[in-house]
This record gives structure tokens, C-alpha cells and sequence, in this order.
């Protein structure tokens, strides 16, 4: 199994975006992932996140679930989002607090053990520092062998 931290220092290293981000992965109970991002480098012109960044990290959330989810079968993957979807329900003027959870934990697992890959459908709410919801996002995620 892959630790949070060598995820975190996997993903800073192959995609340099993130590194501006600051986020930060805060727990992994085996079902569901937590990231925390500040909002002093991810504001916009208006003092609030930016939609842009949020975007980046909840399309981050569901890509790490899915990459920590094939870990944990014992089969490291190369993943890629296939589709994804995102609703801003508020502004947000305090930092991101996102949590990424699937329900289809189990038939993922057996179709990654038995074709070599699967798709793993996601669900991620960002949430403000009051634990209002900000943001609601969808996804698909494919990860191969």
C-alpha cells in the first residue's frame, strides 16, 4: 500500500501543478480520502477560491481514491479521469475541505483483478471551513494494470 505521502510527493512530482496548490491529503480510512487545501494561494481577484483550482483538486480527489483503491487490491495502477461534473453551490472565503467517496469499491477491485482494469465512479463534496458545502463533483476514473 501506498502511503498518503508518497502519493502526495508522486503527484507534486509528475504533474506541477499541484505543487501551487498546497493541498494536502489528510486521511484515508480504506473507503474514503480527505484533502484539505488553504485558501491563500488558491484565491481569485474576488478574496474567494478560485473555481478553477478547486476544479483541479476535486479532478486530484477522485484520480488519487482510485489510485489508493487499486493500491489496496495490490494492483498499482496508471489512472486517468474519464469523465467528470461540477456544481458550485457557494462561494468559498475559508479554506477546502473535500471528501471523495464510490460505492462501487467491491466491483472495482474484481474487475481490476480479473480484465487488468476498471472504472471506478466517484462522488466528492467540497466543504468550507463551517462544513458548508461549496462544490458537489462526479466523476469516472479508469485505472490499468
Amino acid at each position: 500500500m501506498i502511503s498518503l505521502d508518497d502519493l502526495a510527493n508522486q503527484v507534486r512530482a509528475a504533474i506541477p501543478l499541484t505543487r501551487h496548490l498546497h493541498f494536502h491529503f489528510a486521511n484515508f480510512d480504506g473507503d474514503r480520502l480527505v484533502v484539505d487545501a488553504p485558501l491563500g494561494p488558491n484565491h481569485n481577484d474576488k478574496g474567494t477560491f478560485f473555481a478553477g483550482s478547486q476544479s483541479a483538486l476535486l479532478t486530484l480527489s477522485g484520480w488519487s481514491l482510485t489510485t489508493l483503491l487499486a493500491h489496496q487490491c495490490g494492483y498499482p495502477a496508471d489512472v486517468v479521469a474519464v469523465e467528470t461534473a461540477l456544481k458550485y453551490t457557494l462561494p468559498l472565503d475559508s479554506d477546502l475541505h473535500i471528501t471523495v467517496t464510490t460505492t462501487q469499491q467491491d466491483r472495482f477491485a474484481q474487475r481490476l483483478a480479473e480484465r487488468g482494469k476498471a472504472i471506478l465512479p466517484i462522488e466528492a463534496i467540497g466543504r468550507s471551513d463551517e462544513g458548508n458545502t461549496v462544490c458537489e463533483f462526479s466523476g469516472v476514473f479508469l485505472a490499468r494494470r
